[in-house]
């Protein structure tokens, strides 16, 4: 949820330009990533870099209702805020979490290869939420 005492800043042509470069840079430096997404809550993507396979649009909008969904299961066992989802198949693992931009949070997703270290994955997705929170509140 969007802190009320923070201003609302847009999402100007610019500040998508620099989610995209941050979400490229964060792709090239993850070993096995197969396609990663940022998107808006409502599923609609932002910015997209893949590999390999997956429509970002697609994409965007399961990652939107995947973490909907388990923000209710979190809610429902009392669990506190959700942080990331994780998924993991037998050809390649995912992870989803939110980046709490103020008046509208944004979503990332990142789809790798099984041989990802997902410790790695995580910690960077992380660092990249950061640097994106960032670029949306910068004047």
């Amino acid at each position: 949820m969007a802190d009320a005492s923070l201003p609302s800043r847009p999402l100007t042509d610019a500040r998508i330009a620099r989610i995209r470069a941050e979400l490229d840079a964060f792709a090239t430096a993850i070993p096995g990533l197969r396609s990663a997404v940022v998107a808006s809550v409502d599923g609609f993507a932002l910015a997209e870099a893949s590999g390999q396979g997956g429509n970002g649009e697609r994409l965007a909008a399961m990652t939107s209702s995947m973490l909907a969904l388990a923000k209710a299961v979190s809610r429902e066992l009392a669990l506190g805020n959700m942080e990331v989802l994780m998924l993991e198949a037998d050809e390649g693992k995912v992870l989803m979490l939110s980046i709490p931009v103020p008046a509208s949070p944004l979503l990332l997703m990142a789809a790798c290869t099984r041989r990802s270290v997902i410790g790695t994955v995580l910690w960077s997705a992380r660092e990249c939420s950061q640097k994106i929170l960032s670029a949306c509140n910068d004047d």
